[in-house]
């Protein structure tokens, strides 16, 4: 019998674009990264049991909520009222969470995008990480390969890129055994072009993630900054940890503008959001 969590679970997944449960728990690296077995797994869907706090821990990170966000809230507070029970959860346990400043809404516009670009996500897994960074070039090629809806070749590869044609074959190669390129004609296409991309849980590879880190550090150190803008602000951690949310829907956005084949004005940009924590104040 379906519950108010494995109801909620179930609607955070598919808005996170898993559109399946199998592919939800397989896309985050399985009973390996998640600790429960498939089974246990449907079993939460179908309202047959509920998750223990670390295995909530692991469905937000999957989910890729953020973990003070409106949405793992959402999720948490599911589960503590599918086990009080609704008179118990409003008389005593709702009061004692709801002493925090109200979470940052999305606009309908960009409640629509999110809707969108959930539709259009793929979810990365940490084989398919470590091919594209394998390699400066790789990361290079990943990021040129995914953004163009052209048949490429390796001469055409190597001659964007700026890389060998030999390195290009390989890496043409690489990433044919792991489906990001298929045969097209006579060259190769991207299937990911215009899809969202979502990366692995950073816990399951964090030396990934950190390979991740330095190939894009190396990509945007090649180019020009054409735009630029900071800000320091004194806040409330809980509070701004729900503009997060916010803000990741927006930066997202940016994609209503990539173009997938050429034209006069076209280039690579990379765009980028962060939030540093300075002091505690």
């Amino acid at each position: 019998m379906k519950t108010i969590f494995s109801e909620t679970l179930a609607r955070l997944r598919r808005e996170a674009g898993f559109t399946t449960a199998y592919r939800f728990f397989h896309d985050n690296g399985g009973a390996r990264v998640l600790g429960m077995s498939y089974a246990k797994y449907q079993q939460l869907e179908e309202g047959e049991i509920l998750p223990q706090l670390d295995q909530l821990k692991v469905l937000v990170t999957g989910l890729r909520l953020v973990s003070a966000g409106g949405p793992a809230k959402e999720l948490v507070a599911a589960c503590l009222k599918t086990l009080a029970g609704d008179d118990i959860y409003e008389e005593l346990v709702k009061p004692a969470l709801n002493d925090k400043p109200p979470a940052v809404t999305l606009s309908p516009t960009q409640k629509a995008l999110k809707e969108v670009m959930a539709d259009r996500k793929f979810h990365m897994t940490a084989e398919h990480l470590a091919v594209i960074t394998a390699l400066p070039e790789s990361y290079t090629c990943f990021q040129f390969l995914s953004s163009d809806s052209g048949v490429w070749t390796a001469e055409k590869l190597a001659a964007s890129t700026g890389i060998p044609k030999a390195t290009a074959d390989k890496i043409i190669k690489s990433f044919l055994e792991m489906k990001i390129l298929r045969r097209a004609g006579k060259g190769y296409s991207c299937p990911l072009v215009g899809a969202q991309i979502e990366l692995p849980r950073k816990a399951s590879c964090p030396e990934l993630f950190e390979r991740l880190g330095q190939r894009h550090d190396e990509l945007v150190a090649s180019g020009e900054p054409v735009w630029f803008r900071r800000a320091i602000l004194r806040a409330d951690e809980n509070a701004l940890r729900d503009f997060f949310q916010l803000m990741s829907v927006t930066l997202s956005s940016a994609s209503a503008y990539s173009v997938r084949e050429k034209t006069p004005a076209s280039a690579m940009f990379a765009m980028e959001t962060r939030a540093v924590k300075l002091r505690d104040f």
